[in-house]
C-alpha cells in the first residue's frame, strides 16, 4: 500500500535507531553475547551468572512505569531521549568495577530498552497505512537482528580481558551521532497528538473491552514464550552436547538453517497485511512450532530440515501476528499495554526455562523443550478463537477507540 514521504522517512529512521540500539540492549545483545567473558573479568561462577540474569529480568517490571511515559510524553520525544541515555548507559556498564554494578547497570538498561523497543514499534505502527503495518514491523525486526549480528561480531574484542569488554560496550557511543541524525527524520504520531489530552493510566486497560484483550494477548504471549525462549537459549548448547557439533559446524548449521528466515520474515509480514493476520500467521506459526519441536527429538540429517522449517515458518508466522500487540489497544495506553504484554512474555520465559531445567535431568533437554511445544499450540488456539481479524483496518477500528472514548 502506498504511503506518504513523511511515513516512509519515519519508518527508515525507526529502523536505523532499532539497528543501532539492539547492539547494546535487548535480548541477544551485548549482555547475552559477552556473558562468558564478563564472568572471567569479574571472576564469578555459573551460579552467580544465573542469579545475575534473573535479576536483570526485573528491569522488565520496572519498564511498566516507562510505558506510561511513552503514552504521556509522546513517541518521538521518548525515543530521542531514551536513545541518548541508552548509548551513555551502555558505555558506562563496560566500566563497571564489579559484577554487582555490572548487573545493576543492566537492570536499568533493560528497563529503558524495553520501553524504547515498544516506543519504536508503536510509532511505526501508528504512522503507516493500515495495509503496511505487518511489513513495517517485519522490517523493524530485521533491523533489530542487524544490531544483534554486530554484537556477535565484536566477541573477539570482548574476549580480550577487562579492556576488551569495556571497549565492546564503549563502541555503543559510536552510534550516538547516527541516532541523533536519524531522530531528525522522526515525525510524531498524529494519533498521539490527537489523544495527548486524554488520561494515560493502566486503569484504562480495565475498561471494556480491554481486560479480555489484555488477558488473551498476555496469556498467548506467555505460553508462546515458555516454548520459544528455552528453544533459543538451549539451541546452540543442544547441538554441541547432543549432536557433537564443532564451533565451525555450528556456524555452518546456523547460517544454512537461519539465513532463509530473513526473506520469510518480510514475506510473512506482507502476506499478513494482504490476506489476514490469522489466516497467514496461525498456520505458519503452528507449522513452525511443530517443526522446532521435532528438531529437538530428531536425529541427523532430519535436524537440518526441521531447523530450516522451524526458523523460516516461525519467522513468517510471527511477523504476520506481530501487529496484534498494538492494534488491539487504544492510542492513549498503547505503549502501556505493550509493556504489560512484554512482562507476560518474560514470565513465560522464566516458566519455560525453569521447566526445562527440572525436566532435563530426567528425560533430557531435547524432549523437555519439545514437551513445551504443547503450550505453544495452546497459544495458537487462543489466537484462533479469541483474536479478531485486524488486517487492513484502521487502528481506531481495531482498538475500539470510539467505544473506549
Amino acid at each position: 500500500m502506498a504511503q506518504d514521504e513523511r511515513a516512509t522517512a519515519t519508518v527508515a529512521a525507526v529502523c536505523v535507531i532499532s539497528a543501532l540500539w539492539s547492539y547494546g540492549g535487548g535480548t541477544g545483545g551485548l549482555l547475552t553475547q559477552t556473558l562468558p567473558y564478563a564472568a572471567r573479568v569479574y571472576g564469578v561462577d555459573d551460579a552467580a551468572l544465573g542469579t545475575g540474569l534473573a535479576v536483570v529480568r526485573v528491569g522488565v517490571l520496572l519498564a511498566l512505569a516507562l510505558g506510561l511515559v511513552v503514552d504521556r510524553a509522546g513517541r518521538r520525544r521518548f525515543i530521542v531521549v531514551a536513545a541518548v541515555v541508552h548509548c551513555l548507559l551502555t558505555a558506562l556498564i563496560g566500566l563497571a568495577p564489579n559484577f554487582e554494578l555490572y548487573i545493576a547497570g543492566h537492570v536499568a538498561l533493560r528497563c529503558l530498552d524495553v520501553a524504547l523497543g515498544i516506543a519504536l514499534g508503536v510509532l511505526a505502527v501508528e504512522i503507516v497505512p493500515a495495509g503496511n503495518r505487518g511489513l513495517t514491523l517485519a522490517l523493524l525486526l530485521l533491523a533489530n537482528g542487524l544490531g544483534l549480528a554486530v554484537a556477535v561480531a565484536v566477541l573477539p574484542l570482548a574476549a580480550a580481558g577487562r579492556s576488551g569488554l569495556a571497549a565492546a560496550y564503549g563502541l555503543q557511543l559510536l552510534a550516538l551521532p547516527l541516532m541523533l541524525h536519524a531522530s531528525r527524520r522522526l515525525a510524531e504520531s498524529t494519533r498521539f497528538v490527537a489523544h495527548a489530552h486524554e488520561r494515560h493510566r493502566y486503569r484504562e486497560l480495565l475498561s471494556s473491552p480491554y481486560p479480555r484483550r489484555i488477558a488473551l494477548v498476555g496469556v498467548a504471549a506467555l505460553l508462546a514464550a515458555a516454548f520459544f525462549v528455552p528453544s533459543a537459549e538451549f539451541y546452540n548448547r543442544y547441538l554441541e552436547d547432543v549432536h557433537g557439533f564443532s564451533a565451525l559446524g555450528l556456524v555452518v548449521f546456523l547460517f544454512v538453517t537461519g539465513a532463509p528466515s530473513i526473506p520469510m520474515l518480510v514475506w510473512g509480514g506482507r502476506l499478513g497485511d494482504r490476506y489476514g493476520r490469522k489466516r497467514v500467521g496461525l498456520p505458519l506459526s503452528c507449522a513452525g512450532g511443530l517443526a522446532l519441536s521435532g528438531f529437538f527429538l530428531a536425529d541427523p540429517p532430519w535436524i537440518w530440515l526441521l531447523a530450516l522449517a522451524g526458523s523460516g515458518l516461525g519467522s513468517a508466522g510471527g511477523a504476520a501476528l506481530a501487529p496484534y500487540r498494538s492494534e488491539l489497544f487504544p492510542t492513549r495506553v498503547r505503549s502501556a499495554a505493550g509493556t504489560v504484554v512484554v512482562a507476560a512474555t518474560v514470565a513465560g520465559s522464566v516458566i519455560g526455562l525453569t521447566v526445562v531445567g527440572r525436566l532435563s535431568t530426567g528425560i533430557g533437554v531435547g524432549p523437555a523443550i519439545a514437551l513445551l511445544g504443547l503450550p505453544a499450540l495452546l497459544a495458537v488456539a487462543i489466537a484462533a478463537f479469541g483474536f479478531p481479524e485486524t488486517a487492513g483496518r484502521e487502528l481506531e477500528e481495531t482498538s475500539a477507540e470510539a467505544l473506549a472514548g
